[in-house]
């Protein structure tokens, strides 16, 4: 499908509403890491159909960027790789082999990032197409939508985050937050595991564990990015000068 012909809301995973159960496949595996040259550069995906009933998947790539609030927008990276096959028509309990192959930088400075776009269309979308190519056009309706993540990964590359920016604000209603940025200045992808968070503030040490920070811990800072996060305050903890610490 031309990628132009189209406007795609991504999610981080699936689904359109009301798919009825009939309409099903599976991406396997979601994740990849390629190599930017060499075998490596080549990596194979399966389409499942675990129905009865035939379906038409059609995959794409397009390239992952990341907004400071972790929105996630996407621009069309088809000269990027070769898709084979880029469509398909599955019978019902058919698994299809879909081989991946990176064209772009052989020598890439950092981590690349990219979506493999899997989308199962109505199945005489496909058969039109092969029939009369020219005739696919507009907007198609997509009954089942997955985003796997796909990493270009020269070697000896590492994030590197640093603790940017603490700031106190306030929310509508009044209450304190602490919002926490954080940079990462390395050439890999950092992943927030089991975050946690020391800071100082008016000279009472606090500490926030994994637990506390649910909406930061496993969170993904792509490289060179920032990423901002806000805290709630309790009313019963201190406000005033500030300095922090993290690990994960």
């Amino acid at each position: 499908m031309n990628f132009l012909f189209r406007q795609i809301l991504l999610t981080l995973w699936l689904v359109l509403a009301a798919i009825s159960p009939a309409f099903a496949f599976e991406l396997i595996p979601i994740s990849r890491v390629f190599a930017p040259a060499g075998s490596g550069s080549t990596q194979s995906y399966r389409i499942v159909n675990d129905k009865d009933e035939p379906i038409a998947v059609e995959i794409s790539v397009v390239t992952r960027s990341m907004d400071l609030e972790g929105k996630e927008s996407y621009t069309n990276a088809e000269d990027d790789f070769l898709i084979y096959p880029s469509q398909i028509i599955l019978e019902g309990g058919q698994t299809q082999a879909v081989r991946v192959t990176w064209l772009g930088e052989p020598n890439p400075e950092r981590e690349l990032t990219y979506r493999l776009l899997a989308e199962q269309l109505p199945i005489e979308i496909l058969q039109e197409t092969e029939e009369k190519p020219e005739q696919r056009k507009g907007q198609i309706k997509v009954l089942l939508r997955y985003l796997g993540s796909i990493y270009i990964r020269p070697e000896n590359v590492e994030p590197e985050v640093v603790l940017d920016r603490l700031q106190w604000q306030s929310t509508e209603d009044g209450k304190n937050e602490l919002a926490i940025t954080l940079h990462n200045q390395g050439t890999a992808r950092a992943v927030l595991k089991n975050f946690a968070l020391q800071l100082t503030v008016s000279g009472e040490k606090i500490e926030l564990l994994p637990e506390q920070l649910e909406n930061i811990s496993n969170e993904v800072i792509l490289s060179g990015n920032k990423r901002r996060f806000t805290i709630p305050w309790s009313s019963e903890l201190p406000v005033g000068e500030i300095e922090g610490s993290f690990d994960f």
